[in-house]
């Protein structure tokens, strides 16, 4: 859903972000926040089973690519918080 653009789903065409297109500015702390707020937007629009969402995004510009960690709680369960990371490399 982060990677997805929107009006690239048929039947939902408001699903997606802008953080593919972040990927082709420079890997910095001011490229992290838009990638930042971007994920926030979608995940709050479009993932209602979620909620105390945090985002973090690490740039890494040796290795020209942000690491992406998301924390939540999943709604109406007693499951512990949970935590997902992943890469985007940024295209140049």
């Amino acid at each position: 859903m982060v990677e997805t653009i929107p009006t690239e789903r048929f039947f939902n065409s408001l699903l997606g972000s802008e953080v593919r297109s972040s990927l082709f500015e420079f890997v910095d702390f001011g490229t992290a926040s838009v990638i930042q707020q971007q994920i926030e937007i979608t995940l709050d629009n479009f993932e209602p089973r979620i909620e105390n969402v945090q985002i973090l995004v690490d740039p890494r510009p040796d290795l020209n690519e942000f690491e992406v960690t998301v924390i939540f709680d999943i709604v109406g369960q007693e499951f512990p918080t949970q935590e997902y990371s992943f890469l985007l490399e940024a295209a140049r």
